[in-house]
């Protein structure tokens, strides 16, 4: 059973490091890469994005996380209202992505360790699913939550099933799950759990996903995450475009393919 119209895919625009942890990093200079970045998925068929913050950081969203991640995607509303924008931030905080894509007008955020416990480079992580949930519904915020169950960059805690993970996930309240294995087949065995669960929401593939696969992923799944496979081979020096046209252009194609194929 689907539960999605049609296939969900979702461009991921990578931030360079900025703030104490680049300080030299301007303001300026992000905003330019992230249009450029966001224009080109859109202009080519993906008309569903998200900014993702990549900056260092162990604990809470940082102050300047805050407001650079509202203030960017407010530009990208803005400059381009068709596109649906999300927001995903390396902190390990269920309360900034949610007030920043609130005061931007953004359409959902991406939460990576939304439920059960994980084991990062960064440290011991634990769910922060509840308190998303309930902040979103004291702000009374209309922003929707991805969140990944057994984030990849991470090892969850012994003993914990994936089928048990998706439950908790989707228990809390998540509108939508991601799922990425370690590897592909890992992935597919994640997919195949969940189908049987019918969990009465999307699934999204959140990695590795390329042209050669998608066809696979979307005959079990609502949609994918993809961004390294359709960046450019050799980015212009000095430009901040990163992710190729003819790649999109022809990953877009492809979906549109699949689903009036079904």
């Amino acid at each position: 059973m689907r539960y999605a119209k049609e296939p969900v895919i979702i461009g991921a625009v990578h931030l360079p490091y900025y703030g104490r942890n680049n300080p030299s990093q301007s303001v300026a200079e992000i905003e330019e890469y992230v249009m450029a970045n966001v224009k080109v998925h859109y202009e080519n068929g993906i008309d569903t994005v998200y900014i993702q913050d990549e900056n260092l950081n162990t604990g809470p969203a940082l102050p300047e996380t805050i407001a650079l991640t509202a203030s960017l995607a407010k530009m990208v509303k803005m400059e381009v209202p068709g596109v649906k924008l999300g927001l995903i931030m390396q902190a390990h905080d269920g309360v900034a992505p949610i007030a920043a894509a609130a005061a931007a007008g953004a359409d959902f955020v991406r939460i990576k360790v939304f439920a059960g416990t994980m084991y990062k480079a960064e440290g011991i992580r634990t769910g922060v699913g509840e308190t998303a949930v309930q902040y979103r519904t004291m702000i009374n915020a209309p922003v929707k939550i991805l969140a990944d169950v057994h984030d990849r960059e991470g090892i969850p805690m012994p003993g914990v099933p994936v089928d048990m993970a998706i439950g908790w996930a989707s228990h809390i309240g998540a509108d939508g799950l991601i799922l990425t294995g370690h590897n592909y087949k890992e992935t597919m065995e994640y997919l195949e759990t969940a189908e049987k669960m019918e969990l009465g929401k999307p699934v999204l593939v959140g990695g590795s996903v390329s042209e050669d696969n998608i066809y696979d992923i979307l005959d079990h799944c609502e949609g994918a995450v993809v961004s390294s496979s359709l960046m450019l081979d050799d980015p212009v020096p000095g430009s901040p475009l990163r992710w190729d046209a003819e790649k999109i252009r022809r990953f877009a194609d492809k979906v549109r393919h699949y689903r009036k194929s079904r």
